[in-house]
């Protein structure tokens, strides 16, 4: 009984751990990510302020 639950058990996994490569390709992925969003965040806004002024030189 005592042998049937030793094979039984799953093995134990470990999560290996990264590269230094592997974690400095991540710092650049997550780096990059950050200048996208920032540089769609100032699109949206220079599109919202253009919008504006053609708004508000249609009334005039």
């Amino acid at each position: 009984m005592r042998f049937l639950r030793r094979v039984m058990r799953r093995p134990v996994v470990r999560e290996r751990t990264p590269s230094l490569r592997e974690l400095r390709a991540r710092l650049r992925t997550e780096q990059a990510e950050a200048r996208l969003l920032d540089t769609e965040s100032r699109i949206h806004r220079e599109a919202a302020r253009i919008r504006r002024e053609i708004r508000s030189s249609k009334r005039q």
